[in-house]
């Protein structure tokens, strides 16, 4: 493609992301300084739809960008948006402040997302059976009724009351939560074996309990893996006032497992990566855009983000949001398992 025409395209594009109106010639003559006149701006565009770059969606209207103009686009002629030291500051310190325990810190970073983009955010937390216990404690509430606390790297924490029927002191609990530690400390999910299950069934009704937090543990988790904010925010886009076009893209939202399934795809590969309209496997998201990141620990992935929204997203700015809290994710969490 030519300088000119490249011209011509980024200021479609950019126009179009900017007004959701079909853009003509003489829009971009007046916005933009290109130039050149109308008619050669006209005939530009015109060489642009015939290469499928752009379309057009009724005669007498201007032109739209088509999926292989946003491409070229993204991959081309946009420059990621600076995001003013400022507000990147905030970015960290809004991540930093909720770096007790994972789970309320990855629904944290989603929401900050959303806002951030006003698009719908989604972000994967890592898989429960690829962390390790840290620790636990039990704790005595009353007579019949103890608090089990499981301390899963990096810092995730599930509590459990337990109603017992034997009678434990707090030195025969504290002896007892030494104990099981030395057992169950740097154990994987895909670690808890038959013979550590029976290993932990020695200890009674407590480590009934133990083994009841490990392992149906996991079910539960798996359902809230996927962390999913904004999605009202979506719906304000011109393109969703379409009841239809509403309704099947909250089909799609509701389908979480094919959401993660698609996040975690992307994830084998470095880097920022954005799939554009009808690029998406599913019929149902052709209408959309998602740009996704990855987020680690130390070097080793764990997780990825990503934002959601119409193929007209802004994604200079959108591009550089995903980059910062991914970035922001992986430092905090970095930092807090140093700690450990």
């Amino acid at each position: 493609m030519d300088p000119r025409k490249m011209s011509v395209l980024k200021a479609v594009i950019d126009d179009y992301i900017e007004t959701a109106d079909p853009v003509g010639s003489r829009s971009i003559a007046r916005k933009h300084n290109l130039g050149v006149s109308p008619a050669t701006i006209r005939n530009e565009m015109a060489d642009l739809e015939e290469t499928g770059y752009l379309q057009q969606p009724h005669i007498s209207a201007g032109r739209i960008p088509s999926d292989l103009g946003y491409r070229f686009y993204v991959d081309v002629l946009m420059e990621p948006q600076m995001i003013p030291e400022e507000e990147s500051q905030q970015v960290y310190g809004n991540v930093m402040a909720h770096r007790q325990e994972m789970d309320q810190l990855i629904h944290e970073a989603s929401k900050l997302l959303a806002l951030l983009t006003r698009s719908i955010s989604l972000v994967v937390a890592p898989p429960v059976e690829g962390l390790t216990v840290r620790h636990i404690q039990l704790t005595c509430i009353d007579e019949h009724t103890i608090l089990l606390v499981l301390v899963l790297n990096p810092s995730m924490v599930q509590n459990r009351i337990m109603q017992v029927q034997g009678s434990y002191t707090a030195e025969e609990l504290d002896d007892m939560s030494k104990r099981l530690n030395k057992k169950v400390k740097g154990l994987t999910y895909r670690g808890l074996t038959t013979s550590m299950v029976r290993d932990l069934m020695d200890y009674g009704e407590i480590g009934e309990g133990l083994v009841d937090a490990l392992a149906h543990g996991l079910a539960k988790q798996k359902q809230e893996q996927m962390h999913l904010n904004g999605a009202l925010q979506i719906f304000n886009q011109p393109e969703f006032k379409d009841v239809d076009r509403a309704r099947t893209l909250l089909e799609v939202l509701e389908e979480r497992e094919d959401l993660q399934a698609l996040l975690s795809q992307l994830s084998a590969s470095s880097g920022i990566q954005v799939v554009i309209g009808r690029e998406n496997p599913k019929v149902e998201m052709q209408q959309c855009s998602l740009v996704t990141a990855t987020y680690h620990i130390g070097g080793n992935v764990i997780g990825s983000i990503g934002v959601m929204g119409p193929t007209r997203m802004e994604y200079s700015r959108i591009y550089s949001v995903v980059d910062l809290v991914a970035d922001s994710l992986s430092e905090t969490l970095t930092e807090l398992m140093k700690k450990k």
